[in-house]
């Protein structure tokens, strides 16, 4: 019996490292290089965004935004547990901007599917649509 309440006490005391090793694996797996496939601003196609991003990297937690004349960099944390899982990107000391993200292995490589609220809104987009006024859709950036 005590035993078995070692055990419950040790999985209780491991059940937070197991999830932060999870976010950390999750985080890992999407490093890389990647092109911009296509952007959806209000649910439409914008060339414009597209065309403006000439490459995206993630690497050790930072999604570095490459464009024509500057890169932007954010720093990004992963909650893979949810569904669809999170993530929250730090845009400056106290700001974040919520999202979600979806990532699947298919024949043209990793594909990154990332739905976030323009601005600093506090609604957590709820799919990946990229419809209405404040959403904007950042889809499909494939690893190259």
């Amino acid at each position: 019996m005590r035993t078995l309440i070692a055990a419950a006490g040790f999985l209780a005391l491991a059940a937070p490292v197991l999830r932060a090793d999870e976010k950390a694996d999750a985080a890992k797996k999407l490093d890389g290089t990647y092109e911009v496939v296509s952007v959806l601003v209000n649910g439409r196609p914008d060339d414009k965004k597209k065309d403006e991003a000439k490459g995206v990297e993630i690497k050790d937690g930072t999604l570095s935004i490459k464009g024509e004349k500057r890169t932007e960099s954010v720093k990004f944390t992963l909650d893979p547990s949810k569904k669809p899982a999170h993530i929250d990107m730090s845009v400056g000391p106290k700001e974040v901007v919520l999202g979600i993200y979806e990532a699947k292995d298919t024949d043209k490589g990793l594909e990154l599917v990332l739905a976030f609220s323009k601005g600093l809104s506090k609604d957590r987009p709820k799919d990946f649509k990229g419809e209405g006024e404040d959403a904007m859709v950042l889809t499909l950036l494939r690893r190259k």
